[in-house]
This record gives C-alpha cells, structure tokens and sequence, in this order.
C-alpha cells in the first residue's frame, strides 16, 4: 500500500513480551517512505528481539523535523547522514554515535556524486544550469555540491540548485530531464544507470551513515548494549538485510573531523 502524506507517522510494529518499554527509530529518508521502512526492518527486528523491548519506525521526510524531534526527546534511535549528525552535535551534545553502517564495500565510508544522464554535460566544466539536491541537510545535498563544483565557474551560487527531498527524486529528475545535473550519494546513483544515469565526478569519502542514541531518553547500559549488538551481528543473522547487510563499524566523533574542516572551507556555519 503506498504512503499517501510522507508527513504522517510511518511505523512498523515489533511485539517482544508484552508490556516491554518501547523505542523509537527513525531512518533517513533517502527514497520514498516504504522503501526506507523496508529496507531498515530486519535491523530494527534483531534489535528489539535482543533487547526485549518493542521498537517503532518513525518515517519523517524532513532533516530539520528528524533533528528537532531528537533534541525534543521524541526518538531514541536515529540513522542519520554524517552533515545531520555534525549539526545535531553542535546543537544537542546529547548525542551518542553507536556505530556505523558500512557500504557494499565493507568500508565505514561513503561518496556523493555528480550525475547527469546520457545526454548531459559530460565534465564539470560543461555544467551551466541549475542543479537538483536532495535537502538542505544531507551531506549531499549543498555541502557536497559545493566542493564538487570548488574552483568552477560559474559555481554553485551562481549556477542556483532546487531542492528535491530524497536522492530517488533527484536521480529521477535527472533521468527525465528537468535539470541537467544533480548531486545524491554515489551507491544510490549506481542503482539509477540502467535509467542513463552516469556519475561525472565524486566527492572525497565521507564517515558513513551512523546510528545515533539519545542520551535524553536512553541510559549508558541500553546504549552500549545496541551498539555492541550492531557491530558483533554475525555475517550470517545480517545476510538477507538490507540496512547493515555488509556490517557495522565502531563510530566515534573523530570520524567527523575532516568533515568539519570541509564545511569550513566552503563557508558552512554550525554556530
């Protein structure tokens, strides 16, 4: 059944023993909501039969709604991008990286790319129109757009983007020809090639997407306990997920240094 208002509360119910306390995940909203549900419930299944409690899917759509729900103590859990989870640490020091999630290479790491289709600009060099972004929020989304494009002319302010709301959109979009060129993360673009979607150039990598506690709401032990839950998960428990399906790694704050120093460099305030 389609999700027809992306605003409304998405869960998925997971009954360990009645009367069990409950959580509550969000996941970032790369593609539409039951995608992302999909993809995210065989995790969110291992955790809340490890843990004894029952865990909730929350489906936001917006960066900036998923973040102040965090600060305001409404979710536990949250997958977030490492640009969120850099501007949530800043605003809201109760937040506590649990572990990462590695991409299909093994890697705790992760590249946004520059895309455009068959008949698009074939360099950066040839990019001279608006481009299409994710949201504001998403590591690449303005971020990555931006040092992309460094040293081009016209750059990014010049050329102006549009935000679209999840990669899926700005792939389609791209694909269908309503912008010449668009920025999403790379291992989504991949998924769009058959649909003439090529990737012209990438960023550095960044730290990968991370699952986050919050200390508001969840105490040491429990968190502790989920993040040594996700990166001990066996190769074989995490076979057939989705989400997690090539492991897990240790998160720590380090991990985002060299982001930082990045949105230092193109001009992107925490303060």
């Amino acid at each position: 059944m389609k999700v027809l208002i992306l605003s409304l509360l998405v869960v998925l119910f997971l009954f360990p023993p009645p009367g069990a306390a409950e959580l509550v995940y969000v996941p970032l909203p790369l593609e539409n909501a039951e995608a992302v549900i999909a993809s995210q419930a065989p995790m969110i299944r291992y955790l809340a039969e490890k843990l004894g409690v029952q865990i909730r899917i929350r489906y936001e759509k917006d960066y900036q709604q998923i973040l102040q729900l965090f600060k305001e103590g409404k979710i536990d859990l949250v997958q977030l991008g490492p640009l969120p989870y850099v501007t949530l640490k800043k605003e809201y020091p109760q937040v506590q990286p649990l572990a990462i999630i590695n991409e299909s290479d093994g890697k705790p790491a992760y590249t946004c790319a520059l895309v455009t289709s068959f008949d698009g600009p074939q360099s950066v060099q040839e990019i001279n129109s608006p481009l299409t972004l994710p949201q504001a929020l998403s590591t690449c989304g303005h971020l990555s757009a931006a040092l992309l494009l460094k040293d081009h002319q016209p750059d990014l302010e010049q050329l102006g983007y549009q935000y679209l709301g999840n990669h899926e959109k700005v792939a389609l979009a791209v694909v269908r020809g309503e912008f010449k060129a668009g920025v999403m993360k790379t291992q989504v673009a991949r998924k769009y090639q058959n649909l003439t979607l090529k990737v012209i150039k990438e960023t550095v990598p960044f730290p990968g997407f991370v699952i986050v506690g919050n200390k508001k709401t969840l105490d040491i032990k429990q968190a502790m306990q989920i993040g040594q839950l996700l990166i001990q998960v066996s190769p074989e428990t995490r076979s057939s997920w989705i989400t997690g399906k090539d492991g897990f790694s240790v998160a720590a704050d380090k991990d985002f240094d060299l982001l930082t120093r990045h949105m230092t460099t193109i001009g992107i305030q925490l303060d």
